[in-house]
């Protein structure tokens, strides 16, 4: 119990140092989004649970160190015999006594599923064909590995304890550049992926460093040392310390989701205090269903495992089983969709079977071309064709991921229906499809399922892709229309620096430059088409699947959050014949199918709930529902199916309703996010808690979303990248 003690003053000082690390950071950081000086306080009371959980994890770790101590001093003969045992022995024992302990831990289901977690991580960087063999045994290696691992730092701080002052530090020097890189690594790269493998992973090795420094530091006071009688007087303390760690605690419960921006910023801005919150709602968690009633955790029933915010919703149980919305009837569900469909179709008397030229440009944030106000001179070629077009100032993709994105704008829907797309329904209607893809691209294929696809370029390259487009128009005859789908795939990372197009080196400038490529060959296309005389009876619309974060909240790519870099795209659509203009209504990528069957007099399938845009084109009158969007995420093996999948799903929802209010929750955090995108295009100020009653409009109708999708995507839905059984040469893709 000594031993217990001393660590459980290690884990304290170990979390206390982690704490200050993250404090500072954090408030250089978290700036602007800190509302006044009380978040500050209040966050600073929410780091009790950290120390909480140093002093909890320390006794813990000194309990078991202690116990196995006696365990290897019992097996290699120390305690009968007046010699030391020879070191064979005594390594042999340690060995013995920690391959008992991985077996123990091992069965520890939470143990055993963040290290199979890494395992599964491990298989994706061409491991593979070793670990897929016996997952299980390498499970086990792994927890044997590391706890050898930290008897060897434990033997190590030690010795340097009773060492030299000069070594000591060094070693400390040592430790203390390592939590730090590990501390850069956890708040910085791959911020809000990995999120239960390599960032958790950052955590424990930070944590068990700062647990040696803190030991080592200790030899600075030794006893009869001046230093340590000062130290020993500080100690007295030690009551109104744990005091006040516990009156901490019970005010972070009790006010922890109060205020949903302090919330929001733990769960996705920090990295110690995140896992120590996300700890301490396990350890209250009463049902073992993974969600908390207490600090925030979302829970309704914490007696019942089956209702969490993580459960599908069930239409007419009497229940609310995902804790959001409320119950659900059929007829409800039937009534959301009844207000969508009813939109897909609107009166155009001037419809005509055009040529219609769809421009598929991956990975594409509005707010970095010219025409959507960006600074620099990205689109000057999409500026001229502006002029003349219909430009959707606020468009927004379903998704911030390709593979759930495209067969949601697709097929008219916020999720994959399996239904028609509107490629097929074309192709029904008498049309030619031919796709140009700048890659290999298996899940565009999947979606266009065009029975009459009369040809794919085999094309590298958005200029060959071009080339190819532009030999395709000159060689067609008037007998059939023909949809040409270009899809490029320049803008998306890695980005490649274009000579002719060098705005610099940095990432954001690289993007740039990608951007201006695909603009410079757009315009090639579009002055071809022009000089031909095809503007006349070609349809053209130019659109992203998704947004790309440069470093906005310390997140780079995307396929992670719901904020406007990833979700505002450029959505542009030339009519012939049609005066174009600027809308700055909200609408959806998914609104694009019905808007060009719409536009070509041809009629939508009956299932589609994305809205013709045709009224607005026509400066018609006309109120468009809210636009809402998803990011569903789970991070299966790419060799198993979803059923051996160890990690939650991730799952965030958002709305933007036409007064420009825009809530995002995330259901595994149970965050909720409000934001005025007229007044704060940003979002860096959440009016959740300052607006309850705009709050509670969205949070219900977002709620009704939620259940409406839960209830109606098929269990086979395409929206995430291939399972067993699959394959596909992007699947690397985020």
């Amino acid at each position: 119990m000594s031993t217990a003690a001393e660590f459980a003053k290690a884990g304290f000082a170990a979390a206390l140092l982690l704490t200050l690390i993250e404090a500072a950071d954090l408030n250089v950081r978290l700036g602007p989004v800190f509302e006044n000086f009380t978040e500050r306080l209040t966050l600073a009371a929410y780091f009790s649970i950290n120390l909480f959980w140093g002093l909890v994890i320390g006794f813990v770790t000194g309990l078991a160190a202690a116990l196995a101590g006696l365990a290897i001093s019992k097996l290699d003969g120390r305690a009968s015999r007046s010699s030391a045992p020879p070191r064979w022995r005594t390594t042999l024992a340690t060995v013995g006594v920690a391959a008992a302990g991985a077996a123990l831990l091992d069965l520890v289901p939470e143990v055993h599923r963040y290290v199979l977690g890494c395992i599964r991580e491990a298989e994706k960087i061409a491991l593979a064909r070793v670990l897929l063999r016996a997952e299980n045994f390498f499970t086990y290696l792994t927890i044997l590995a590391i706890l050898l691992c930290c008897g060897l730092l434990g033997l190590i701080t030690r010795k340097r304890r009773s060492g030299s002052t000069p070594a000591a530090i060094g070693w400390m020097i040592l430790l203390a550049s390592v939590i730090l890189a590990a501390y850069y690594v956890d708040s910085r790269v791959e911020v809000q992926q990995y999120e239960f493998s390599l960032h958790r992973s950052m955590f424990l090795l930070g944590f068990a460093l700062a647990l040696s420094l803190v030991s080592s530091a200790g030899a600075l006071f030794r006893p009869g040392t001046r230093t340590s009688t000062r130290c020993a007087t500080r100690f007295n303390a030690a009551p109104l310390i744990l005091v006040t760690v516990i009156a901490g605690v019970a005010f972070t419960i009790v006010h922890f989701d109060r205020n949903q921006n302090l919330k929001t910023q733990v769960f996705f801005r920090t990295v110690e205090t995140k896992q120590f919150v996300k700890l301490m709602q396990w350890a209250l968690d009463f049902d073992r269903d993974g969600y908390s009633s207490l600090l925030g955790g979302g829970d309704s029933d914490d007696r019942r495992s089956t209702i969490n915010p993580g459960q599908p919703e069930i239409a007419d149980d009497g229940v609310d089983n995902n804790c959001i919305g409320g119950d659900i009837s059929s007829e409800e569900v039937d009534s959301w969709m009844h207000g969508f469909q009813q939109l897909n179709t609107a009166p155009n008397p001037d419809a005509k079977r055009f040529n219609v030229l769809y421009v598929f440009i991956d990975t594409v944030r509005a707010d970095h071309l010219t025409v959507y106000g960006y600074g620099r001179k990205t689109t000057p070629a999409l500026e001229k064709l502006a002029q003349r077009s219909f430009v959707f100032d606020n468009a927004f993709t379903p998704a911030p991921s390709t593979y759930q994105a495209v067969p949601k704008f697709m097929q008219s829907s916020y999720w994959d229906a399996h239904v028609e797309t509107w490629t097929e329904t074309l192709a029904r209607n008498g049309y030619d499809t031919i796709l140009f893809p700048a890659r290999r691209a298996a899940t565009l294929y999947r979606r266009i399922k065009d029975p009459h696809l009369i040809g794919s370029t085999r094309t590298s390259n958005m200029k060959e892709s071009v080339d190819a487009l532009i030999q395709t128009f000159q060689q067609r005859t008037a007998a059939r229309p023909l949809c040409a789908y270009l899809y490029t795939f320049e803008p998306h990372a890695p980005y490649k620096p274009r000579r002719d197009f060098n705005f610099g080196s940095k990432r954001a400038d690289l993007y740039d430059g990608e951007i201006a490529y695909c603009d410079h060959q757009l315009g090639r296309l579009i002055d071809w088409l022009d000089e031909n005389g095809r503007l006349k009876d070609t349809m053209i619309v130019i659109m992203s699947d998704h947004g790309e974060s440069l470093g906005e909240r310390d997140v780079y790519k995307h396929n992670a959050q719901l904020y406007n870099e990833q979700m505002h795209v450029p959505m542009i659509v030339y009519v012939p014949g049609m005066a174009g203009r600027r809308i700055r209504d909200y609408v959806s990528t998914i609104d694009l199918g019905s808007t060009i069957l719409n536009t070509v007099g041809v009629s939508c399938p009956m299932e589609y709930v994305g809205a013709s845009l045709v009224p607005l084109m026509r400066n018609q009158p006309f109120t468009l529902p809210p636009v809402y969007g998803e990011h569903w995420q789970r991070n299966d093996s790419p060799f198993w199916g979803p059923e051996r999948n160890v990690d939650p799903e991730i799952k965030k929802y958002m709305i933007i309703s036409q007064d420009g209010f825009k809530l995002i929750t995330s259901l595994n955090y149970n965050t909720f996010e409000l934001f005025n995108l007229g007044e704060d295009p940003l979002e860096l100020h959440n009016l959740y808690d300052r607006m309850p009653e705009k709050a509670a409009e969205l949070k219900m109708l977002l709620g009704r979303y939620i259940d409406v999708v839960s209830i109606s995507r098929p269990a086979d839905a395409d929206e995430q990248r291939f399972f067993k059984g699959h394959s596909d040469e992007d699947s690397g893709e985020k």
